[in-house]
């Protein structure tokens, strides 16, 4: 489990400590008392007393071992540039899934990871003035993994999805050196990832132009390179601003779009907003649940644990036998 200050909006320790002024956050009082508590949490959770080996929170890659008992999981990368939206689209998912809006062939049967999904899911929370304050910038550390859970079943198709989530400031940096001893946990999650989800924010090239552009097109190389026809999705996020984009900075998204023939020939790109107009809303209600729903489609194709399975015509009881699913 990740430390974190206890004082209410305090991100240390990636930001300087509010009530020191200074980086030196471990000496404030608020985050002694967190650590400690953290450290009490662990222990805890380490015992054998423990009774369940879950704990809700976000997942790590040696807590995989807890669903590979009944399937193979299958682990989505969430790749892009910070302040791309990969986190949001993960509340959003959760937020969609939790008031009532469904996939059109896959049906939750449970997830592992629920408090950290509705932690995410509380920042896209519309106050009472109107603003959203967003889920907090996912920390840059080299060892911070956050591996999202969800079980998923589609008629007699199961399977375990872990969607995995790291800082965009660490992608940019092994987009330019995957050997960089500061980006592990991104190398993780491109060598372990059996399918990817590619994030562009239309926001971001129009506050950044070409040097998004160039951004972008370096990501992009840097996901080809090894890629061993593992799919790719193509998000374009942040789409209610695609009119804008449009207008101003044609070019630059055209040569995006060449660009992702280019790396990506047979991917999809699909556009998504965390704002919606109307309800249902396509950008945001429905296009949200499309990306996982493709995605998932996608390594169904290859990969899925079949329940209840065919037993072919026998009277040896044996092979009849079917344990608790043909209950």
């Amino acid at each position: 489990m990740r430390r974190k200050c206890s004082q209410r909006g305090c991100g240390a320790p990636e930001t300087f400590c509010k009530e020191l002024g200074n980086p030196n956050y471990q000496q404030c009082n608020h985050w002694e008392g967190a650590s400690k508590a953290i450290e009490l949490t662990n222990e805890k959770l380490k015992s054998k007393k423990n009774p369940i080996p879950w704990t809700g929170v976000a997942m790590e890659p040696n807590d995989i071992q807890q669903l590979s008992h009944r399937s193979t999981p299958q682990i989505v990368g969430i790749i892009g540039a910070s302040n791309t939206g990969k986190t949001s689209y993960l509340g959003m998912l959760y937020t969609l899934l939790f008031n009532g809006k469904k996939f059109k062939e896959w049906g939750f049967a449970g997830s592992n990871t629920l408090i950290a999904w509705e932690t995410q899911a509380k920042g896209l929370k519309v106050k009472p003035n109107g603003k959203v304050d967003y889920p907090e910038p996912t920390p840059r550390n080299r060892d911070y993994y956050s591996l999202y859970h969800l079980a998923l079943k589609k008629g007699h198709l199961f399977t375990d999805v872990l969607f995995a989530d790291s800082s965009g400031e660490v992608f940019t940096e092994w987009s330019k050196n995957t050997e960089d001893p500061n980006v592990e946990n991104a190398k993780w999650i491109y060598q372990n990832s059996d399918a990817f989800i590619l994030f562009i924010s239309c926001e971001e090239i129009i506050n950044g132009k070409g040097r998004a552009r160039n951004s972008i097109t370096q990501l992009m190389g840097q996901v080809a390179g090894g890629l061993h026809d593992r799919p790719v999705i193509i998000v374009w996020s942040k789409a209610d601003k695609m009119n804008e984009l449009e207008e101003k900075y044609p070019q630059i998204k055209m040569a995006i779009e060449s660009s992702i023939d280019q790396y990506f020939p047979n991917s999809q790109s699909i556009a998504i907003s965390n704002f919606s107009k109307t309800d249902p809303d396509n950008l945001c209600h429905v296009n949200n649940l499309i990306v996982t729903e493709n995605v998932l489609n996608i390594l169904n194709k290859s990969k899925s644990l079949k329940l209840n399975p065919e037993i072919g015509q026998t009277s040896d009881f044996f092979f009849q036998y079917r344990g608790s699913y043909g209950n």
